[in-house]
């Protein structure tokens, strides 16, 4: 029977980032995955000649020098993909304000004092605060401690983080601003990470908006599926394994809580030394690990997390550009109102007449993604999983009906003509995002980014079997395709370390 150095769980970002780390350490390595491709809720599918996001909006730091494409880059990833750069974020609409955000924090701090002259002092000493908290925590998270006494120095010079660890986003903003719309359009980003700004984490949400207001990013061309299979394609070269169609069934340990085998769904068992789980941390470790003390410990403990939001998507091919209907940016986020805790609510109450929603155009990116001559537009709003449960067959396809036709409804009102233009429609609820990857409730975030539940609150990527990791959205950092990937090279490191340790 084959030995493995490791074998990895889930194809997602988190997954792939680990095994091609470790196959280019030269580690032998499985990928197993269940659905026919890779990509896990970044995949991209198609349908009568269009190419669909699943769920990518846009990813930051992918541009040249960050530590994402410096990993691409040391793989030889990078070359085997064309990165298309994008100029612009996404154009973002309130009532009163209607602007197209780019990568450049000046420009966006310039037009908040331009729009909100009596807080220009606010908001200057806002950006400088996040500025020393941005400094701080590159001092805190960038060096190799080689002591404690090196890294209690450096803690004491990074005492920004651990003011800004305690707040949510909504806390952190009202130390400066005080004007309720100008704080809703700072926090704008917060449909990025699933959780109203009076509840998310602060210290999670200054990371993504650092991300995406101070560093340009780019797409791939072909959608971001070309990407994961260059991944694959190159552990495959370096000695790699990867098997779609394939379900593991059963983590199997040895005496001393240590990890043995893997079993699958056809009954094969794979041995490894090491296991990295991209799959979600409670079917990890409340599920597939077969002893049923740890399982029972983590069930316990698990339990007692918050999960984050599911999603509704509505994925329509045009005849037409969706440009030419008004789409005058390729992403739109959508707000009718500036009381974010309000506008969750919606959510939960699946009121999408009234709650805020996405519209991303990812054909306007890349041309290749839609037929000539035609377009693509997918609507994303958030949506509970509860609300889904135990309808019939006939319940469940006209519930999906109307509400994909009140988002067209509501997008029809930025872009007119929108529903006579729609040649494919497909609907994904949570139901859909369980199904496809197995996440707990559909959700697309892992566990929620609460103040308790983030940064080193978060669960950890190392568990109580040795050499069992976690990595992906459901541990450390977060969800997200970035925080993914980092999350996968943290896990591989960890293998390294574990398979280093045992060797001596």
């Amino acid at each position: 029977m084959a030995q493995y150095d490791t074998i990895i769980i889930g194809a997602g970002c988190g997954g792939l980032s680990a095994a091609l780390e470790l196959a280019d350490r030269g580690k032998r390595v499985l990928v197993l995955e269940r659905q026919p491709r890779a990509g896990g809720f970044a995949t991209t599918f198609k349908r009568r000649g269009f190419t669909f996001e699943a769920s990518v909006h846009c990813v930051d730091d992918f541009f040249q020098g960050s530590e994402i494409r410096d990993f691409l880059e040391k793989t030889g990833v990078d070359k085997a993909v064309e990165f298309i750069p994008l100029n612009d974020f996404m154009r973002i609409i309130y009532p009163e304000h209607d602007f197209v955000a780019d990568f450049n924090r000046e420009h966006f701090e310039e037009f908040l004092r331009n729009n909100f002259p009596a807080e220009r002092k606010n908001i200057d000493r806002l950006f400088c605060d996040m500025d020393i908290f941005f400094s701080h925590f590159d001092r805190l998270t960038g060096p190799t401690f080689t002591s404690w006494i090196q890294f209690l120095a450096t803690f004491l010079r990074s005492l920004k983080v651990i003011q800004v660890a305690p707040l949510t986003i909504e806390q952190y903003l009202s130390t400066c601003i005080r004007d309720k719309k100008l704080k809703a359009i700072i926090a704008n980003l917060w449909y990025f990470f699933g959780l109203a700004p009076s509840r998310l984490s602060a210290l999670y949400f200054l990371l993504g908006f650092r991300g995406y207001y101070y560093k340009k990013t780019v797409y791939v061309k072909g959608g971001f599926d070309k990407l994961f299979e260059a991944m694959v394609t190159k552990i495959k070269a370096r000695g790699g394994e990867v098997y779609f169609n394939t379900t593991v069934a059963q983590i199997i340990t040895q005496p001393g809580k240590r990890i043995n085998a893997v079993t699958t769904d056809k009954g094969h068992i794979y041995k490894a030394k090491t296991v990295i789980s991209n799959a979600s941390a409670i079917g990890t470790l409340a599920e597939l690990l077969d002893d049923d003390g740890i399982k029972k410990k983590y069930r316990k403990q698990l339990s007692l997390l918050e999960q984050s939001t599911s999603a509704f998507q509505v994925y329509l091919g045009l005849s037409v550009p969706a440009k030419t209907l008004g789409m005058d940016h390729f992403m739109f986020s959508v707000n009718e109102a500036y009381d974010h805790d309000k506008n969750f609510d919606y959510y939960a109450q699946q009121d999408f007449a009234h709650c805020p929603f996405e519209m991303v155009d990812h054909s306007q990116l890349d041309a290749t993604l839609a037929p000539a001559g035609k377009g693509t537009l997918s609507i994303i709003a958030f949506d509970v999983y509860e609300k889904w449960k135990g309808l019939t067959a006939e319940e469940y396809a006209k519930k999906k009906n109307t509400l994909a036709d009140a988002l067209i409804k509501r997008a029809e009102r930025y872009l007119p003509g929108l529903s006579k233009a729609v040649e494919v429609k497909e609907v994904a609820t949570p139901l859909t995002m369980e199904r496809f990857t197995l996440s707990p409730r559909g959700s697309i975030y892992g566990f929620a980014q609460t103040v308790g539940q983030s940064g080193m609150n978060r669960v950890s990527l190392k568990t109580k079997v040795k050499g069992l990791f976690l990595a992906g959205a459901w541990t450390r950092p977060g969800a997200g395709v970035h925080a993914c990937f980092i999350s996968g090279l943290d896990a591989a490191g960890a293998a390294l370390e574990f398979l280093e340790s045992e060797a001596d």
